[in-house]
């Protein structure tokens, strides 16, 4: 939480301590969550009454104002909502000493006029017994009225009533009842209305008024006699509030904390530090710190420290603090002395604890086996802010070891055993968010996908935080707990995390032992080529003529294919988790360590969390680019292809591609149908002040090959959709009835040649135009071309008018149009006069050589670059990019072979991407859902391990490239079977 943002949430803080039932005015409206409280100040909360009834004033009460009977019979208050009534609550007072008591009868009714009566439950307030709560709930749809009748005829038995609360909440029960119960017990609080928040007192004062009260957001712990009052307040969406019944519970644990042993410091000042350097005692906001109202923070961003001395051996410890979830987590460096001078860094436990609060989140560090003859404990703080992260609280000697769990699957069940090492601690647990935490004796049988939460206690200490674990015992596990597809074997399949951290020296002498070719230009390309072959130094990527070749030249001249990876980034890894729990055999806390394994909280990395196994770290977007770049060059390849990060390109001296923003653009998209309306109102001018932010900043850069349009445009899907769109939601539809009207003039004419009953013109746009004819082919052949004119006219006008230097790289042609006839040539002639190089994705056993021709020949000679290609297997559970592509990497490798050497040899090819870097996650890239890609596309797998033996042929055709451009080796070839 930044500094100047403090006041304003302390401010809001004291607001809702001061939250109290004060009279809320007006009636309950058409909300189901309107909160209407009566306060019986006068009767405009109330809709029918008995004329005998009477309101008097108490001085002094909670409700000053109070209804009060006469003797005349069936006297009665009725209460109606406008919306549905959700809750209804009545605070009734007894006289003492006047019972028994006789209880008002309860009716409910939708119209007002038949009534049905009802039961209510009935509390005390707290504790005393002549003020009595009346709740009702679990209403009928369509109940409005509430209707109470006192009843029999001594007043002195009657009750008097305070307030009403309609739709408001019911009340906070505890897990146990009070009395005596087990040292270290956990209360949980259940909210009897959801959406209500907890508060509660432990010093017998009121939660609903007291500025003592504390928000509850985990269990309390009973460790010494314990007085707990709870309430609830309900808020509505029209900002009333309302608090519920105070609930009173009385706790007497079987033990009591030992407060000599060890030492605790709550850190509300330095008195029990030894020392300490650039940290001060934050106050504010303790709401979002477990209502923690002092706690250690640092006075700059750089680290500090504060320091313990004891003049006994410390064996334990455990430190609270909070980091702001908004900023990365550095975690704190621990460290142990035996003379103050001499620090070793400890290696400790530490976990997420509880949730987060205004993206506060408590993380607990312990350690039970400290060095012999620890006497200084450092804990040092670190982090991009100086205000995150806060230490809270430290124990010494005096916490209760946390609770660890080993899982054994047996047959169709999960064995779970629990374990602390604080001898002769008792172990709590429950599942699945159960009413109570129960003692651990046994190892627990589990079936199913379960959460476990446990805590360990001994007697005169403080006990462990809860730690949550989940558990998955269910049958339908798919994926393992490295990403991995269950049921796949395969000799790289890792079964431990001992194997991930040794990767790191296996990957690091198999990379350094890779020799890609020296004679590289700084770009990639052949170095020399450009004097020996005659081709200019443009600055730039170009475009060249060298003898029958189109040639692509680094910007010092130099022949240049373009060797592409696409996808340098971990995107395609994630994996939707949330709602398909089952179907992992373990998903790690986003609370912990592998919080940016995680795309929001629903999607899941398990390559990051792999990478995090081997390195101690997460790597960011950054680190993957620049680690995954310098593979790739070892490799033999020279281009970051589509999809990956380009802001990183420059800076690794990686040639790299672009694509131009039209993808964001949804002012231009057409539901159902990938294509960019160019006709949409004011595209030229959006278009314009696009490429004037997002293009000319990099106009300048050497590096950068050049831009995409976009990719895979359903044109295919052109006269099937274009024709049934409403030209309200979609202007290309509103450009073709135009250009219809404008060519027929005469209605009459049209409806002839298009055999249609149109009224008028106007009538086209909102309907589903039929092509029946001839002509009506016709007109949608020349509607095609006119919007492909347009389009790829637009683009290009603008895209060179803030960038002359780079390459326009067309727009990465899906497969289906392109090995449709009729698409393809109109595609290639119109494409071909706007662009330098048209792109293709091109998935095919081989290079389908008569196609691409094709496309070269009616584009006007235009280049073609392979933006996407490639090929997978089944072997590690994945599907192949192609089915029956290849058996094995080895024959994978072969077809990558056979397919870029075949590119390499033709005149007019200048470069091919493979797809991709890393394979997609094993049940599918999570923007799909449950239907997403899951190809074995990768040249790492999901535990970043490289495919060797696919990468030993790949290596093979990347490093002899320019000598298969040039003819100095034949091109390779080997005849495998798609069957």
């Amino acid at each position: 939480m930044k500094r100047n943002h403090r006041a304003i949430f302390y401010l809001i803080l004291i607001l809702c301590l001061l939250i109290t039932l004060i009279p809320l005015r007006g009636h309950a409206d058409s909300d189901i969550a309107e909160i209407v409280v009566d306060d019986l100040a006068d009767w405009s909360h109330v809709y029918k009454r008995s004329e005998t009834l009477s309101l008097q004033v108490y001085d002094g009460a909670d409700d000053p104002t109070r209804v009060t009977r006469s003797f005349a019979p069936k006297e009665y208050v009725t209460y109606r909502t406008e919306g549905p009534l959700r809750t209804f609550s009545l605070y009734a007072y007894y006289r003492s000493g006047n019972g028994p008591y006789d209880q008002p009868n309860f009716y409910v009714s939708a119209d007002g006029s038949e009534y049905e009566q009802v039961k209510p439950r009935s509390f005390n307030d707290a504790d005393n017994v002549n003020f009595v709560v009346y709740e009702l709930n679990d209403f009928r749809s369509d109940a409005r009225y509430v209707k109470i009748e006192f009843t029999g005829n001594d007043i002195a038995s009657s009750p008097v009533l305070g307030k009403a609360v309609l739709n408001g909440s019911l009340g906070v029960t505890a897990n146990l009842p009070s009395g005596s119960v087990p040292y270290g017990s956990m209360v949980m609080l259940r909210r009897e209305t959801d959406g209500d928040t907890v508060y509660y007192t432990t010093d017998g004062s009121d939660p609903r008024t007291s500025l003592t009260r504390k928000l509850y957001s985990s269990p309390i712990i009973v460790l010494n006699e314990l007085s707990l009052r709870t309430t609830a307040v309900s808020h509505s969406p029209a900002g009333r509030s309302a608090a519920s019944r105070v609930s009173a519970y009385r706790y007497i644990p079987e033990g009591s904390l030992d407060r000599a042993v060890g030492l605790y410091d709550p850190l509300d000042d330095y008195k029990q530090l030894d020392s300490r350097s650039s940290v001060y005692v934050a106050k504010e906001t303790p709401y979002y710190f477990g209502n923690d109202s002092s706690r250690m923070a640092r006075t700059t961003v750089m680290p500090g420290h504060i320091v313990y001395h004891t003049d006994y051996d410390m064996t334990s410890f455990m430190v609270n603090s909070y980091f702001f979830a908004g900023n990365a987590i550095e975690k704190h460096r621990i460290y142990a002395s035996d003379n103050g001078t001499d620090y070793t860094e400890l290696s400790v436990d530490a976990y997420a604890v509880g949730h987060p609060v205004s993206n506060w989140q408590k993380y607990t560090y312990e350690a039970t086996s400290l060095p012999a003859g620890t006497r200084y404990l450092k804990i040092e703080l670190r982090g991009q802010v100086a205000w995150s992260p806060q230490v809270s609280d430290v124990m010494l000697n005096r916490n209760t070891a946390s609770v660890k769990v080993q899982s054994t699957r047996n047959g169709d069940s999960l064995q779970a055993v629990l374990a602390t090492s604080s001898s002769g601690a008792q172990i709590y647990y429950r599942l699945n968010k159960g009413p109570a935490f129960r003692r651990y004796t046994e190892p627990l049988q589990l079936a199913g996908y379960n959460l476990l939460e446990a805590y360990a206690v001994k007697e005169g200490l403080e006990p462990s935080p809860i730690r949550k674990y989940t558990l998955n015992a269910s049958d339908q596990i798919q994926v393992d707990r490295f990403g991995q597809i269950q049921s796949a074997s395969f000799p790289e399949k890792v079964i431990s995390e001992q194997q991930l951290k040794t990767d790191s020296d296996t990957d690091a002498a198999y990379y350094d032992g890779l020799t890609p070719p020296s004679n590289r230009d700084a770009y990639g390309g052949l170095a020399g080529s450009a004097a020996k072959y005659g081709l200019q130094k443009k600055g730039f990527f170009a475009i060249q003529q060298m003898g029958s070749r189109k040639a692509l030249t680094t910007p010092d001249g130099n022949l240049f294919f373009s060797l592409g990876v696409n996808g340098l980034t971990a995107n395609e890894t994630y994996t939707m988790v949330k709602g398909r729990e089952e179907l992992f055999e373990s998903i790690p806390s986003i609370l912990e360590d592998y919080r940016t394994a995680y795309n929001g909280v629903a999607n899941f990395s398990f390559y990051l969390a792999n990478k995090f196994l081997k390195t101690g770290t997460v790597p960011t977007e950054h680190a993957i680019y620049s680690e995954a770049a310098g593979r790739i060059k070892k490799w033999g390849f020279n281009s970051a292809g589509g999809f990956s990060p380009d802001k990183y390109g420059a800076e690794n001296n990686l040639p790299y591609v672009r694509m131009l923003p039209l993808s964001s653009m949804s002012w231009a998209k057409i539901d159902g149908l990938s294509l960019f309306d160019i006709f949409a109102p004011d595209a030229v001018a959006k278009l314009d002040k696009s490429f004037a932010g997002f293009v000319a900043p990099y106009k300048d850069d050497p590096m950068l090959i050049g831009y995409f349009i976009d990719n895979e445009y359903e044109y295919h899907k052109f006269y099937s959709h274009v024709p049934k769109l409403k030209a309200s939601e979609a202007a290309i539809k509103g450009r073709l009835v135009k250009r219809l009207k404008d060519k027929y003039q005469d209605l009459d004419k049209f409806n002839s040649e298009w055999q249609t009953s149109f009224e008028s013109f106007e009538d086209l746009k909102e309907a589903e135009l039929p092509l029946k004819t001839s002509a009506a082919w016709r007109d949608m052949n020349a509607f095609f071309r006119y919007y492909l004119e347009t389009f790829y006219g637009t683009v290009s006008r603008l895209y060179r008018k803030y960038d002359p230097n780079h390459l326009l790289l067309g727009d990465r042609w899906l497969t289906t149009p392109f090995h449709n006839e009729k698409f393809r040539s109109v595609m290639a002639e119109i494409e071909g006069k706007y662009v330098d190089v048209i792109s293709i994705n091109h998935y095919s056993y081989n290079m389908e050589a008569g196609l691409l021709e094709d496309v070269y020949a009616k584009s006007g000679g235009k280049p073609i670059l392979i933006s996407e290609f490639g090929f997978g297997t089944t072997e590690q559970g994945l599907d192949p990019l192609l089915p029956n592509s290849a058996v094995n990497q080895s024959q994978r490798g072969t077809r990558y072979r056979n397919y870029v050497e075949a590119a390499a040899s033709t005149d007019y090819i200048v470069g091919a991407h493979v797809f991709n870097y890393v394979d997609q996650a094993g049940l599918g890239r999570y923007w799909e859902g449950v239907w997403g890609e899951r190809y074995n596309s990768g040249l790492v797998n999901v535990a970043d391990r490289p495919y060797m033996e696919y990468l030993d042929r790949v290596m093979a055709t990347n490093y002899d490239i320019y000598k298969v451009m040039l003819g100095e080796k034949p091109k390779y070839y080997y005849e495998l079977s798609n069957k």
